[in-house]
């Protein structure tokens, strides 16, 4: 006999399949559209943390370009889903990172201002400066996210856009009167998720010219990603061109000029004085050994200035040498000769520069000596830069006797930029006619007898002081009131504080010094440069009774 309810478990059979199948059906939906969803967050979130490293990247090339220092960026150029225990992920992406070709920096019409030593004017006088930099490019490549690519320059960094460039950082090539232009060289080796990157210095910005124009405006030239036509009309150049007045445009320079559409000019006032920096870094894979050599000296300078030659003492001479960013070139030899006077080497001719790109000369002045002391200094310069000696360049520095009983050497290299030494008793000189020690013997009245037409004293500079036997050497110098400057400082103008030296009038001017102790100008030595406002300089050798 058969059962009713013998069919019964069917039902239940199916009804559990059919639950089965809808969620299946639900699952798939999900993994189909909620989890491409999650993974375009999960990756676009990625990619504002790859944004803001690569602004922390653009930071460390500009610290490490004028600190010297070396640094390291982790950029997330991949992404990391969290884990799910049902549905599943997509393969991990990972973007690229890479450096393009060398694209050219040329600076145009920057002279030298006339403060600046010879061997700089040298070098900057208007034409033409060639170098050449790279440009980071980030090339990412998520799975649901389309992200553009990013760019770092030694100018800024920004997103690439099709054909729009959206800014994520400021401009540093240009603030107020400064001028920095960083050089970046290198190379990338292979991304992962998360790559590790290095800035290391190869010429860091330690030292700063003084440039203005040459007669015309002073062009820069400089890379600024792949797409410099929409770089020219973004926010960036807006801001370049509005906040500041030194800048007269920014132009991109058209297919015939500039096919890879990367370079940026920049046109700059040059009725303008400007502070010049340059540096070189290298970027690459924290892994990844230097490959970026470090350049060759291009020219040197004296790091001392108005030195004199007392009898019987030992005198320091340094010189710098220097690099095409300006920078100063360690581990280069260079070789002193005492070619005239009365002197003796101390510790060897032969001197390899220190960290500070100085090498450092010391001779001892005979007791008898009745001459000026002439050294000559030889470096040899890699003048163009590729790894070979093209020239030595030799100079021969002048050191007047403290005695006054040498000739008038300037001590200021072969084109005697510091101007007469004690001008002689002739028409139209200035002459030292006396000097004296004042306001409580902290100062010195010089007397100028100006013999020639009027004349108006508008810089000064005490390059050197040399106290008494037992005394405490100045190390700050005012002229006519003027604030304080150091010892050994540039020249300074002075203002406010300027002196008139009428026609056939001799005119006291207090000259006024400081130091951490007592100091008492009697017995004293100073050298005084003063520079008149017909351009011409004359300097004092001051010795306070």
């Amino acid at each position: 006999m058969e059962l009713l309810d013998s069919e019964r478990g069917q039902a239940v059979q199916v009804g559990a399949i059919l639950l089965f199948g809808f969620l299946v059906i639900g699952l798939s939906l999900y993994q189909a559209t909620v989890v491409p969803q999650q993974t375009k967050a999960t990756e676009f979130g990625a990619y504002l943390d790859a944004s803001d490293d690569l602004v922390s990247l653009h930071n460390d090339v500009l610290v490490t370009a004028t600190r010297g220092v070396q640094s390291g960026t982790t950029v997330q150029t991949g992404v990391q889903y969290r884990p799910r225990a049902v549905f599943i992920n997509p393969g991990p992406p990972t973007g690229s990172l890479s450096l393009t070709e060398s694209r050219e920096i040329n600076i145009t019409g920057a002279k030298a201002v006339n403060s600046e030593p010879e061997a700089v004017q040298t070098v900057w006088d208007g034409s033409e400066q060639t170098y050449e930099s790279k440009v980071l490019r980030y090339s990412p490549d998520y799975n649901e996210f389309d992200g553009t690519p990013i760019t770092v320059s030694g100018v800024s960094a920004q997103r690439e856009a099709g054909a729009n460039v959206v800014p994520i950082s400021g401009q540093t090539l240009i603030s107020g009167n400064r001028i920095t232009v960083v050089s970046i060289d290198g190379r990338i080796g292979q991304t992962s998720t998360r790559t590790s990157l290095t800035v290391a210095p190869i010429s860091s910005a330690t030292r700063t010219v003084t440039v203005t124009g040459n007669g015309t405006d002073i062009s820069l030239t400089v890379p600024v990603g792949s797409n410099a036509t929409a770089w020219n009309r973004s926010v960036i150049a807006e801001q370049m061109e509005e906040e500041n007045r030194h800048v007269l445009s920014t132009t991109d320079l058209g297919d015939d000029e500039d096919p890879t559409n990367s370079l940026v000019r920049v046109t700059l006032n040059g009725s303008y004085t400007y502070e010049l920096r340059l540096a070189k870094v290298e970027l690459s894979s924290s892994s990844a050994a230097s490959t970026v050599a470090s350049p060759s000296a291009r020219y040197y300078v004296p790091v001392t200035t108005g030195a004199v030659a007392p009898p019987g003492k030992s005198v320091e001479y340094v010189v710098e040498v220097r690099d095409e960013y300006n920078n100063p070139v360690e581990g280069e030899p260079v070789e002193f000769d005492i070619v005239s006077g009365d002197a003796t080497a101390l510790g060897g001719s032969n001197i390899t520069t220190n960290d500070e790109g100085q090498a450092p000369f010391r001779f001892r002045v005979d007791n008898s000596a009745d001459s000026d002391v002439k050294i000559e200094v030889v470096v040899t310069l890699d003048l163009d830069d590729d790894g070979f000696a093209e020239t030595d360049k030799q100079t021969t520095y002048t050191i007047p006797l403290v005695n006054g009983s040498g000739g008038g050497g300037t001590g200021a290299g072969d084109d005697g930029s510091t101007g007469e030494i004690n001008p002689p008793q002739e028409d139209e000189d200035v002459i030292l006619s006396g000097a004296t020690a004042v306001n409580g013997n902290d100062g010195a009245r010089i007397s100028l007898n100006n013999t020639g037409t009027e004349r108006v004293v508008t810089s000064f500079r005490v390059s050197f002081y040399y106290p008494d036997q037992g005394g405490n050497g100045a190390e700050t110098a005012s002229f006519n009131g003027s604030p304080a400057q150091n010892v050994g400082a540039d020249q300074y103008t002075l203002g406010p504080d300027q002196v008139t030296l009428p026609s056939d009038t001799t005119t006291d001017i207090t000259v006024g010094f400081a130091a951490n102790k007592n100091l008492d100008t009697r017995g004293d030595f100073f050298i005084l440069t003063v520079q008149f406002d017909d351009g011409e300089f004359a300097t004092y050798f001051v010795a306070v009774p």
